[in-house]
């Protein structure tokens, strides 16, 4: 099955703990994050096909909390896709991808995945392009 990527991942490194029905199951590292999901690499445990609750305690002490579904599994990491997630979890992810939007890293995901269909509120498409600029001559 081929995954197409609709939203920017945010490289993130913290500590994810997965839970269902208020037991712990896993442990786990975050990798990156999206306003659609959030993929982990998972140590030594199998992660069960199924919705888990998913706390997020990043480095700078951020805690996201979202409610997801396994969507993906490979040698490297599990994807999650996120069916609930609250304000303020929401607000802490949005700012992740706001600042990663000055990096050249996003331009390079934007080409990478084609992720250049950017809506406005009412739907419309946005064009939208991107150059790399020297400044100075660097």
């Amino acid at each position: 099955m081929k995954h197409k990527r609709i939203y920017v991942r945010v490289p993130l490194s913290g500590e994810a703990i997965l839970s269902r029905n208020g037991n712990l199951t896993i442990r786990a590292r975050t990798i990156d994050i999206s306003q659609g999901g959030v993929a982990i690499t998972v140590f030594l445990e199998e992660v069960p096909s199924a919705e888990h609750q998913i706390e997020i305690l990043t480095e700078v002490g951020q805690k996201i909390e979202i409610f997801a579904k396994l969507v993906r599994v490979n040698d490297f990491f599990v994807g999650f896709q996120t069916l609930h997630i609250d304000q303020k979890s929401q607000k802490i992810i949005d700012d992740l991808v706001f600042e990663y939007q000055k990096t050249t890293d996003f331009i390079k995901q934007l080409d990478e995945f084609n992720l250049h269909k950017v809506l406005d509120e009412e739907g419309k498409e946005i064009e939208v392009a991107f150059e790399e600029v020297s400044v100075n001559g660097i």
